[in-house]
């Protein structure tokens, strides 16, 4: 999708860690990775990017990608955004056909992960590679961004 089509609504979608898991589930049915792979992985990112989609840390302002025009949530355009902290444009160019044009959608935001995981990192269809490949999706290894 363009990034003149991304939507900057937050649907308040649940946050924690149970939920996370619900949200991950439906991302790897949309996008074809097994869930036994994808979904410890997006969680660990999520709990680490934004504490479980925490309502205090659904956009990040804080980072060196604060900068550019500011949307219609009152934040520069490529603040990270979501559980899975996604940049517009990262969001934009990775964003699952038939999921919200916002980052702040979960299930939008983990698909868009997913999809650019398998292109930056080589994360292969099933995810079994997924934890090895993004160490911010590998509980076992410190947090290190992706």
């Amino acid at each position: 999708m363009e990034l003149s089509e991304v939507t900057y609504e937050d649907p308040d979608d649940e946050s924690g860690e149970s939920a996370m898991r619900t949200y991950a589930r439906r991302a790897c049915e949309l996008t074809g990775m097994d869930p036994e792979y994808g979904v410890p992985a997006l969680v660990t990112i999520a709990l680490r990017e934004s504490a479980s989609n925490h309502p205090q840390w659904r956009v990040n302002t804080n980072d060196s990608n604060t900068h550019g025009p500011v949307m219609a949530d009152g934040h520069p355009q490529n603040c990270s955004r979501g559980a899975t902290q996604c940049i517009p444009p990262t969001f934009a160019a990775y964003h699952q056909e038939g999921t919200a044009t916002t980052p702040y959608d979960v299930v939008a935001c983990m698909c868009a992960t997913i999809n650019y995981v398998r292109a930056r990192y080589d994360v292969n269809q099933s995810g079994s590679n997924f934890a090895e490949r993004v160490q911010q999706a590998d509980p076992d290894r410190p947090p290190k961004g992706y």
